[in-house]
């Protein structure tokens, strides 16, 4: 790295790890799909990933050697507080898509879904069992790294932000877990209708972002530990927080609108309580379940397909 005395800015000298994330990404991207094809190729995905931990800790590891040095200054600061709110604002647009495909779907469902949402035979996840929990966690995990955040700027480097980093660790670790186990009893796959697909590229991106901000909480705690923090010069920590709690964020729209409102339960729980009176008129024979699915004992007679077109 070459740096000018006549600038605010130093230009990193040339460094190889780009080029082998790069790779590393592509050789993943590739194995993912010859999976999705099942043929998958374990020693790719091996490969790829083990290249990808190497060279991303590598590169982090420049990264801070470069402020240990003294490079960062206050406008190299400021260039990466622009860099990681155009970051979060890139993942926001990134959620943003699959929100209004879930919309879409969802204000006006077509035809090949029943004319109804969630479509016919989706049986979806009850939101006050898994999905509570897992909001319960975030939240919490939330103002735990607020806290911690809070002493180190308090000059308390001994308890309080150990203690914060470390559960919210924990609660990250634990989320992920949990929501692998509510995939595993889920009666519905990616392949079942748009409302499976949507749902797991929601979840699951979501899933893949716990991971990488459970990571980069490890690394803050590792960095903590060695003492290269201050009350007053800590940017990677507090970048790490802002993504912590837009991964918070997405996760409590998520949970409102696809597991509470579009879920179906929202509007079943409105169903039973007027007793059927929704459009100030009753169905003397519906019931709250014909919302969700349609089961054949609990359908509407203007449901039912006459007899003599059954032949």
């Amino acid at each position: 790295m070459n740096r000018n005395p006549y600038s605010r800015y130093y230009v990193p000298g040339p460094s190889p790890w780009p080029f082998f994330v790069a790779i590393s990404a592509n050789g993943m991207a590739v194995g993912l799909i010859l999976w999705l094809h099942r043929t998958p190729s374990f020693l790719l995905m091996g490969m790829s990933l083990g290249c990808m931990l190497l060279s991303t800790f590598s590169w982090w590891r420049d990264l801070i050697r470069e402020g240990d040095i003294g490079f960062h200054t206050r406008f190299v600061i400021k260039s990466f507080r622009d860099g990681v709110a155009l970051f979060i604002l890139s993942e926001v647009m990134f959620f943003f898509s699959f929100f209004w495909t879930f919309f879409h779907n969802a204000l006006s469902p077509s035809c090949e879904l029943g004319m109804r949402w969630p479509p016919p035979g989706i049986r979806t996840p009850n939101p006050s069992s898994t999905s509570l929990f897992e909001t319960g966690l975030l939240i919490s995990s939330g103002l735990f790294v607020t806290q911690a955040h809070k002493s180190m700027r308090l000059k308390d480097y001994d308890v309080g932000p150990f203690i914060g980093l470390v559960v919210t660790i924990l609660c990250g670790t634990v989320f992920f877990l949990v929501q692998l186990r509510e995939y595993y009893w889920n009666s519905y796959t990616i392949a079942d209708s748009v409302y499976g697909s949507v749902f797991y590229l929601l979840t699951g991106f979501h899933g893949m972002h716990v991971v990488v901000g459970t990571l980069w909480l490890m690394v803050s705690l590792v960095r903590l530990w060695r003492g290269e923090f201050s009350s007053q010069r800590h940017f990677g920590f507090e970048a790490c927080i802002w993504y912590w709690h837009f991964v918070d964020v997405v996760w409590v729209a998520l949970w409102c609108l696809v597991y509470v409102w579009f879920g179906g339960w929202l509007y079943m729980w409105w169903f039973k309580m007027w007793d059927g009176d929704v459009y100030t008129f009753k169905y003397p024979d519906a019931k709250p379940s014909w919302y969700a699915y349609i089961q054949e004992e609990h359908a509407p007679s203007w449901y039912k397909i006459p007899d003599h077109l059954k032949g």
